[in-house]
């Protein structure tokens, strides 16, 4: 039987021997093979878990998910409740979603196609929240409790929606409420376009959607907000202090800081894990992002210190949660941290995307060009050239920018506060202006 140590020693061999390695599950004969498959690419490995089949002395492989969003136990337990006994009875394996895409789906059977779907097209997080709002933590729970578990999808109109939207914006919290139309009105195009795919790429069944009750119910304008909170240079020192005060008594304490170090989401440094660390390079390396694409930025010696700081679990995150080792950190965990600085210094009130536009706001002043900012943040470019035409990662000049901003980083959070401060229209003073000061200062002396 595979064990966690096996793992732990693929993923160290599969590293220095840059080989493809498979470990394997024991079982009956004609029940297929839970396969954790190790394959190393060029900056980083990658782990993930398979069915394994063989029908007609042909081998099949079916991918359950990847390793470690999906740790050992609940790999095991999808294979021995969803491929095993498909396996056993002679059954083609074309995916977990096959078996429950037909004509008279169930709203819970539905929903919980389309969290399946997340979770096998990468999207962790985007998997967990929908997992949490279409079905709630237990039975009867969430959109499909309230809808009603039983009822069969292609029957749900929207009046049978309304009452559930309706009582999650009553009660004030209506950006919840507009998430959960979003995944609603989602998980019914999912279903839609199951049946309708030449490709087969959208779960390859007919759940026997014909509308999308969604659809019909319209978006809260009000319920999008677009934040422009941005940090002064003293708050920000305040807040970086505080926290690494906190290192060693709170998780969520580094989080936060990598995020005012490097900009990036709280996503993606929450599931980050060592296989993404090239601790020689110093690179965070992801290989698929929100936006659907990989991206990797240098580090600066403040991130790496933090980095350098940590210990990864078992399952090579970085910030792995309480309740399981193989999901990080919860982001109400985070959020509540920043609630905590808030409350002890009186500051106006901010959210951890406030620290990501600090992050834009700041490196601007240290020089860094637009281009260059929206690189390292990677925010998504949507001109032809850029997605169809340029290839070229911009490393050196990420590495030269990286250094640029590590420089005013330093002199931000140990710098004179009162002179920093001094710049137009409450905008710090730039990187270029300080070392214009320290020129003039020298030649002064």
């Amino acid at each position: 039987m595979i064990t966690q140590s096996q793992i732990d020693a693929a993923l160290r061999k599969g590293r220095a021997s840059k080989k493809r390695i498979e470990l394997r599950d024991m079982g009956a004969r004609g029940a297929g093979r839970l396969t954790l498959v190790v394959r190393p690419l060029a900056s980083r490995i990658v782990a993930e878990w398979y069915a394994l089949q063989h029908r007609g002395g042909r081998r099949s492989i079916t991918k359950i998910g990847a390793y470690p969003q999906i740790g050992l136990a609940d790999a095991r337990r999808q294979f021995r409740e969803d491929y095993e006994p498909l396996i056993a009875n002679g059954q083609s394996l074309s995916g977990r979603l096959a078996r429950k895409a037909t004509k008279s789906a169930t709203v819970q059977e539905m929903f919980l196609g389309y969290v399946q779907h997340l979770e096998t097209t990468a999207r962790p997080r985007s998997a967990r929240q929908a997992r949490i709002i279409l079905l709630g933590s237990r039975k009867g729970a969430g959109a499909a409790g309230a809808i009603g578990e039983h009822v069969l999808a292609a029957d749900v109109k929207p009046s049978d929606i309304i009452p559930y939207l309706a009582a999650i914006h009553k009660r004030g919290s209506i950006v919840m409420a507009r998430k959960a139309r979003t995944y609603i009105c989602a998980a019914f195009a999912f279903a839609m376009k199951s049946a309708n795919s030449y490709t087969g790429k959208n779960g390859s069944g007919n759940w026997g959607v014909a509308i999308n009750p969604g659809a019909a119910i319209p978006a809260d304008r009000d319920a999008h907000r677009a934040g422009d909170r941005h940090l002064s240079v003293a708050e920000f020192r305040a807040l970086w202090h505080w926290l690494e005060s906190r290192d060693e008594i709170s998780l969520t304490a580094p989080v936060l800081r990598l995020m005012m170090a490097t900009g990036q989401r709280m996503e993606e440094i929450l599931f980050l894990t060592d296989a993404q660390y090239d601790r020689t390079e110093r690179l965070l390396d992801w290989s698929r992002t929100k936006n659907g694409q990989p991206h990797s930025i240098p580090l600066s010696p403040q991130a790496v210190t933090i980095l350098d700081g940590l210990a990864v679990n078992r399952q090579g995150l970085f910030f792995p949660g309480r309740a399981r080792d193989n999901a990080p950190l919860s982001m109400n965990a985070v959020e509540k941290e920043l609630d905590r600085f808030i409350e002890k210094n009186g500051s106006q009130h901010f959210c951890p995307r406030d620290l990501r536009r600090t992050w834009k706001t700041l490196a601007g002043a240290a020089g860094l060009s637009k281009e260059i900012r929206d690189r390292l943040q990677n925010h998504a470019r949507s001109d032809v050239s850029s997605r169809h035409y340029d290839r070229w990662t911009m490393l050196p000049e990420k590495r030269a920018a990286v250094a640029q901003w590590s420089e005013y980083l330093d002199w931000v959070l140990n710098g004179d506060l009162g002179e920093i401060e001094q710049g137009r229209g409450g905008q710090p003073v730039s990187l270029a202006e300080i070392r214009a000061r320290r020129e003039q200062a020298k030649a002064a002396a």
